[in-house]
């Protein structure tokens, strides 16, 4: 079995991530082998409620110990790197939270250091294992030419860590864009070519990274797409967030609302949306493990996150000169 260990609880993911190795471990399909954590009260939390073979509150013992096979990390985004490569190098595999990174030098040197070491590195794109939107790409050539693909990833807004410019990389975009440029590279097996981001008035004028915004782009081949990419629902809002894509092509068009399998839950205190929909995150840590156990690539590379945190940098690179921005023009 493939032994995992997850290094940080800094991103809400961590959670699900750690209760899908759980519920693996129980199946005989893996291995909790260690939790690693820099932050004394969520170690000790996990461990309690978890119960992993081994705590560490040292990074080096994560690297020192030949039993793990695997790391996941969903650290704070910045640190992804930091993380990533040391492990890599210690012939550890690694699925790493998205963005890949905040800088495409990191992301580069991760990508590198996969290759050097020979190991995987995935990013967590989970929508690419999500029911729904495997399904629009097994039918999306249907449709014929793509003529344009309107796009939203809206949310709430986590605060903590994430609206720190320097932790975060930046805001929404930073948060946002990536899950939905990497499925409009998925579907259309295109590249984006241009940028152009148009950055909204704050909701939380007191932060200090955005916290909207919105991107009209366009792929190599010339189709435009759109891309919302905000924390624009309010604390009360029924549910977390929303990834919603509108395909229209020559021969029709498909609509994902990957997230709207719920169930209405109200009281006199609130009203809430409960997900029941398909476990993405677990069939994307199962197809981790396939992906080591066969020694093929993941269906979601250290190069397909590189790509979609390009269309990150040329975004904020248009938001901040005011005009269109060539992926080509971002420093590589």
């Amino acid at each position: 079995m493939i032994r995992l260990a997850i290094v940080s609880f800094a991103h809400m993911h961590a959670w699900s991530y750690i209760r899908v190795v759980k519920e693996l471990e129980a199946e005989g399909k893996a291995v909790l082998e260690a939790i690693y954590d820099d932050n004394t009260e969520r170690l000790r939390k996990a461990a309690e409620i978890y119960k992993p073979k081994n705590v560490y509150s040292s990074f080096d013992k994560v690297i020192e110990n030949k039993e793990i096979d695997a790391v996941i990390i969903a650290s704070e985004n910045a640190r992804h790197a930091m993380y990533a490569i040391p492990l890599m190098k210690e012939g550890k595999h690694v699925l790493v939270e998205k963005p890949i990174a905040t800088t495409i030098n990191d992301a580069k040197q991760m990508v590198e250091a996969a290759k050097k070491s020979n190991v995987k590195l995935q990013v967590a794109f989970v929508m690419r294992y999500h029911d729904a939107a495997i399904e629009v790409k097994n039918i999306v050539n249907k449709l014929g030419k793509i003529w344009y693909i309107t796009s939203t990833n809206h949310g709430t807004c986590p605060f903590d860590w994430f609206v720190d410019p320097v932790l975060a990389g930046g805001g929404a975009m930073m948060d946002h864009i990536v899950h939905v440029a990497d499925l409009i590279r998925f579907y259309t097996g295109r590249e984006f070519y241009e940028v152009t981001a148009f950055i909204g008035r704050n909701l939380y004028p007191e932060l200090k990274v955005e916290d909207n915004a919105l991107l009209i782009a366009k792929l190599d081949d010339g189709t435009p797409v759109s891309i919302d990419c905000s924390w624009s629902r309010p604390k009360t809002w029924p549910t977390w967030g929303d990834v919603y894509m509108h395909i229209v092509g020559e021969r029709g068009a498909i609509i994902l609302n990957a997230f709207n399998q719920n169930i209405w839950i109200a009281n006199t205190n609130s009203f809430k949306w409960h997900y029941f929909g398909p476990d993405a995150d677990k069939n994307m840590i199962l197809d981790f493990i396939d992906c080591i156990k066969k020694d093929r690539k993941p269906k979601a590379t250290g190069e397909d996150g590189l790509k979609a945190l390009e269309v990150v940098v040329a975004a904020y690179k248009s938001a901040k000169e005011g005009r269109p921005i060539k992926i080509s023009e971002i420093e590589q």
